[in-house]
């Protein structure tokens, strides 16, 4: 029994489902397009709710610095390899109310922002981290996509 045979079918990624982010502080990666890790499971255990399926999402909301309200997401993704009874979870979170400072140099004020899609997000978000215990993208997560010669082979 190969135990990495699943993780070594999932682990590599296509770049055409990914695109590149930067967020404030100057960090950046590759984000991996949620509906391709859909994809991948759906061709490895068959259709969402019958070969693998996702638990019901818990959410909890929780405020955060300066007034600011931040959503966390929990779901188990199970597959037809254990079943529902044995679930892979995953947390994820994304702030629903946001506190934007100003910057004079963008010509920006402050503000306070709500985002509708934040429960979306932290559900999204919950999914595809449940999904790297399977070895999901595991590459982009390796940070193999760093490497240009690796994401040039990959298009290959």
């Amino acid at each position: 029994m190969n135990n990495m045979a699943l993780w070594e079918k999932l682990s590599k990624t296509d770049p055409a489902h990914t695109k590149t982010f930067k967020r404030a502080g100057g960090f950046s990666g590759t984000a991996v397009k949620p509906i391709y890790t859909v994809q991948r499971m759906t061709e490895e255990f068959g259709a969402c709710g019958v070969g693998w399926g996702i638990t019901e999402p818990s959410f909890q909301i929780v405020p955060g610095d300066n007034k600011e309200v931040l959503v966390y997401c929990t779901v188990g993704v199970w597959t037809n390899l254990s079943g529902p009874s044995q679930t892979i979870y995953g947390v994820g979170g994304d702030k629903i109310v946001t506190h934007i400072r100003e910057n004079p140099q963008k010509g920006t004020r402050e503000r306070w922002e709500n985002d509708d899609e934040a429960f979306k997000k932290a559900f999204t978000d919950a999914v595809g981290n449940a999904m790297k215990y399977l070895g999901m993208s595991a590459d982009v997560h390796m940070g193999l996509f760093d490497d240009s010669k690796y994401v040039t082979a990959r298009k290959q």
